[in-house]
C-alpha cells in the first residue's frame, strides 16, 4: 500500500518535520510541509484538513512542553498586556495556536490549488514530425515546389 493511501502516516510524518524544524528555529516550515501535502495528496478534501492539523499539533506541542517545562503564565500575561488585555493570558496562546494551524492549512491550500491548475494528462510533443504541421501554402505552389 503507498503512503498516499496512509493519512495517518502521512501527518505523523509531516508534524515530525515541523516539530524539529520549529525547535531548529524554523517556525514557518507547516507551511512548506502543508505545501508539499497539498501538491501530493490528490484530494483537497484531505489536503487542506490535514494541513491544518499538522500546524495546529506542530505549534501546540511545544506550548505544551513549555507550559509543563516552565509555565507560560508569566510571558503570556506580559504579552496580553503588551496587547492591552490585562488578565487575558490564554489569549496569546489561542492566537499562537491558530497562527499554526492556518499556516498548515494555507500551505495545503496553495498546494492544492496549485495541483488544480496543472493540466492533467498533458504530455509534451516530443519527436513531433513536421509531416503533421498544416500547411499554409497553396496546393498550387506546394505542387510546384515538389
Amino acid at each position: 500500500m503507498s503512503l498516499l493511501r496512509r493519512p495517518p502516516v502521512l501527518i505523523a510524518l509531516g508534524v515530525v518535520i515541523s516539530v524539529a524544524a520549529l525547535y531548529l528555529g524554523a517556525w514557518w516550515m507547516p507551511f512548506p510541509v502543508g505545501l508539499s501535502l497539498g501538491l501530493v495528496v490528490p484530494r483537497a478534501r484531505f489536503s487542506i484538513p490535514a494541513g491544518a492539523a499538522i500546524g495546529l499539533i506542530a505549534w501546540t506541542a511545544p506550548l505544551v512542553g513549555e507550559q509543563v517545562q516552565y509555565g507560560l503564565g508569566p510571558a503570556a500575561t506580559s504579552i496580553a498586556a503588551i496587547m492591552g488585555l490585562t488578565g487575558a493570558a490564554d489569549l496569546p496562546v489561542a492566537l499562537t495556536i491558530v497562527v499554526g494551524t492556518l499556516l498548515g492549512a494555507s500551505g495545503a491550500w496553495l498546494g492544492s490549488a496549485g495541483r488544480a491548475l496543472a493540466p492533467r494528462g498533458a504530455k509534451p510533443e516530443v519527436g513531433r514530425s513536421r509531416a503533421s504541421e498544416p500547411s499554409l501554402e497553396p496546393a498550387s505552389e506546394k505542387a510546384a515546389l515538389r
